[in-house]
């Protein structure tokens, strides 16, 4: 009790009162929607099972509030198909199924995690409208399948990883030309990895409220 006490005062000192009290609305609402779902997209996850992958960035959870506006902001359709990399416990897939889309499609490249993901998303079967599918794949190697129409990241991997990955959605559209929009979120502070990719278009950023140093970035081709 005493050390939550200080570990409160401490961070109250760094980000002050209104920062702190955002923040608190954010967990809360974070809580709110495992209870919605009767998931847990938070429980603890061993860090060393990413030893051996230097371009992987470790499991973190984008935040429910930041997840809601970007979906709020994105037009979907029936005929959508949604691929999430680095799908994690689920949370991304959870927030997307809610509607009725052709199918929502999650990559994780490690089995614990996406075992997670699958309890998840059987757990929160009666909330859910689109059928969803876990794959464990690397997503280097995964062949994106030739209807996905939406690709979302949150800086899952970087690097030769990322590379490929793009190499793999680019080399999708040849094989059947569409309208495809990729949603990247990732901090202020790195690059943003598709800046470089001629095939897409960069048509907006959404405004992400309390998370400042977020940044989601829209594509589409």
């Amino acid at each position: 009790m005493l050390e939550g006490l200080r570990r409160l005062k401490k961070r109250l000192g760094e980000v002050g009162p209104i920062e702190l009290a955002r923040w608190a609305c954010v967990r809360a609402e974070g809580a709110a929607w495992d209870r919605y779902f009767s998931a847990d997209t938070r429980r603890p996850f061993d860090g060393s099972a990413y030893a051996d992958k230097a371009e992987s960035v470790p499991y973190e959870p984008l935040p429910w509030f930041l997840l809601r506006q970007s979906m709020d902001a994105l037009p979907v359709t029936r005929a959508d198909v949604f691929l999430d990399y680095g799908a994690g416990m689920g949370r991304v897939l959870l927030m997307v199924a809610r509607r009725q889309l052709e199918r929502v499609v999650g990559v994780e490249l490690l089995a614990p995690l996406a075992e997670i993901a699958r309890e998840n998303v059987r757990a929160a079967k009666p909330r859910l409208h689109s059928p969803v599918e876990v794959v464990v794949a690397d997503a280097a190697t995964y062949e994106v399948p030739d209807d996905v129409s939406i690709v979302f990241l949150f800086n899952p991997f970087v690097g030769t990883v990322m590379a490929s990955t793009q190499a793999q959605v680019e080399a999708s559209l040849r094989r059947r030309s569409r309208r495809l929009r990729v949603l990247y979120a990732h901090a202020d502070d790195q690059p943003n990895l598709f800046a470089q990719c001629q095939w897409l278009k960069l048509r907006r950023r959404l405004g992400v409220g309390v998370f400042k140093r977020m940044n989601v970035a829209v594509y589409e081709n």
